[in-house]
């Protein structure tokens, strides 16, 4: 929404711009002036000369676009590309294809001798939040918007690159917001908001796209933004963009809550039409976020290397070991009958308050689950995550959702219906906490969590009195039972890597354990070079030479986060 009066030019725009471009960011996606989140022609999409139309779309209005002159002009003299999307999606049951047609051709005539980027439209195949049985995949409006696509690819003499951006339902993908994948020279992606249960989609989503034909360019254009609803942490949008990038995507899109939506200090957004809100955090703090930084040295570091041949090598580098919690829980259920061995095809709900000291400061707290069969996880009313598989727990990454104080792990666990004469259910959860000062909190299921058949009112936040709740039961101690011994591992959690044949390898290793890097020339020598994705350091480490095996082992550095390792071969 940087074309509108919430972030005022010159003075902000320009500061804004100068911030990513010393950053390295060399695109910026940019609305014209018909925006999401807000209704067609309200005051918060206006910028100083008013609104891109006259009302009922009777005219478009180019003193609306002389305004937007100096932003798009500025941002090409300070090196950025504007990837201009036209419309937001929803704009066409309102506007008509013909109208939509009118103002591309407009947008083309103005600025297509720019060096710009098209995106025909934002969320081309989400309906507005109003609409009955919102949100679902609108296949009208992607019928509506692949004609226009197809008119801006006649229109356009300059064959600027189009694409069009999709909504987070379906495929994740333009190639699915469109009828016809000819028209795109680059496929946009969106995989999802959250925490690293959107790592699954996003490597999915990214790994199919590179893989399709025709071969296009992917981008992930939009993924779990900084700050979304005041608790997405660097951490998250720093593992989309290695994950996007060592897996094939060609470029990334970084976002910002407070930037996207253009808050202003004491003036947020406000509320979307469907009644909610993204955060209140301003531009200009937004702006100074830690992941904006981490992912310009991100973009740094592989740009010494000829990172443009790479090609994803995800099974070139695996764990050194298996990874385990420091203590697993007990199994644990309703206390009914023996549910180790059949319990009803029903939802239990579970609670487990916890205390951590004042003032503590969280360094790392990582939860792994299991439930037979299905659960859904909260920590202090803030949704964590889902998981469908008992033999492969799932693991978190948790450590924004704690604070001092009281908090509570709350859990839905479902057992499903079967088709055998015995169906068990249990949950087993490890919550294992770091803090700074370098102690250890554990929370494990046990008889001390609550349990009842029913979630009523805000059942799963720290506010909620469960006392007359009743005391689980410990059905089974780990390693019992019909479960035995599971793997802490998460197979989504794994090193990523992309290089050049043997030559060049680049490993992002998302957590802070020993990996074996494998498919080596036995014997051959190897520079070594580490890179500290949260600071941005760069280290020489001492030259390698692969064994027998074609194998090299490497440690994590000191720090307790994720790393980055990279081998250039020496030599023939």
């Amino acid at each position: 929404m940087g074309l509108c009066h919430r972030l005022q030019w010159p003075d902000e725009f320009k500061t804004l711009t100068a911030d990513r471009a010393a950053k390295g960011f060399n695109v910026v996606q940019i609305v014209a002036g018909l925006y999401p989140d807000m209704p067609p022609f309200d005051p918060r999409g206006a910028n100083e000369a008013g609104f891109p139309w006259d009302t009922n779309y009777a005219r478009i209005r180019p003193e609306h676009f002389d305004a937007a002159d100096r932003r798009l002009r500025h941002l090409v003299d300070s090196g950025i590309t504007p990837c201009l999307v036209g419309a937001w999606g929803y704009f066409m049951p309102w506007m008509g294809v013909e109208k939509a047609k009118q103002h591309w051709r407009y947008l083309i005539a103005r600025y297509g001798a720019y060096p710009v980027v098209w995106c025909a439209a934002g969320e081309a195949n989400l309906p507005y939040y109003l609409v009955k049985g919102f949100p679902f995949d609108d296949r009208e409006q992607v019928k509506g918007w692949t004609q226009v696509m197809r008119y801006i690819r006649e229109t356009d003499p300059f064959r600027r690159p189009l694409s069009v951006h999709p909504t987070g339902l379906g495929r994740l993908s333009a190639r699915g917001a469109v009828e016809d994948e000819s028209l795109l020279d680059f496929d946009m992606l969106q995989t999802g908001h959250g925490m690293r249960e959107v790592l699954q989609p996003t490597v999915k989503t990214v790994r199919a796209s590179y893989a399709a034909s025709p071969v296009i360019p992917v981008i992930n254009s939009e993924v779990c933004y900084e700050m979304l609803g005041d608790n997405i942490p660097a951490e998250i949008p720093r593992l989309m963009f290695w994950a996007s990038i060592m897996c094939g995507a060609a470029g990334h899109t970084y976002g910002a809550n407070g930037i996207w939506q253009c808050n202003r200090p004491g003036q947020p957004h406000g509320r979307s039409p469907h009644g909610g809100s993204y955060g209140k955090i301003p531009w200009n703090e937004a702006m100074k976020l830690p992941g904006s930084q981490q992912l310009g040295w991100a973009k740094g570091f592989l740009e010494s290397f000829d990172w443009q041949r790479f090609e994803p090598q995800p099974d070139k580098t695996s764990w050194s070991e298996r990874s385990q919690p420091q203590a697993w829980g007990d199994w644990i259920w309703f206390p009914e009958g023996d549910p180790r061995r059949d319990a009803p095809a029903e939802p239990r709900f579970f609670r487990r308050g916890f205390e951590l000291p004042p003032g503590a400061v969280i360094k790392r707290a990582h939860l792994v689950i299991s439930v037979d069969d299905k659960f859904t996880v909260w920590l202090n009313g803030k949704k964590v995550g889902s998981g469908a598989d008992w033999r492969t727990p799932k693991r978190f990454e948790v450590s924004a959702l704690l604070k001092p104080g009281s908090n509570v792990l709350a859990v839905r666990a479902e057992n499903l219906p079967a088709t055998v004469s015995q169906n068990p259910a249990g949950l087993m959860a490890s919550l294992q906490i770091k803090l700074a000062n370098g102690a250890i909190r554990s929370v494990l299921s046990d008889s001390d969590w609550r349990v009842s058949k029913t979630g009523e009112g805000a059942w799963n936040s720290s506010e909620f009195e469960d006392s007359p709740w009743l005391q689980a039961t410990v059905i089974a101690k780990y390693g019992e039972g019909p479960w035995g011994e599971l793997s802490a591992d998460d197979t989504t959690i794994v090193p990523f890597t992309a290089g050049v044949a043997d030559r060049v390898r680049v490993i992002y290793v998302p957590e802070p354990r020993s990996v074996r890097i494998g498919q080596l020339q036995p014997g051959a020598k190897y520079r070594v070079t580490g890179f500290d994705p949260v600071t941005g350091k760069r280290s020489r480490l001492t030259d390698a030479e692969a064994g027998s095996e074609g194998a090299l082992d490497f440690q994590p550095p000191q720090a307790d986060h994720d790393w980055v390792l990279a081998l250039e071969r020496l030599g023939p």
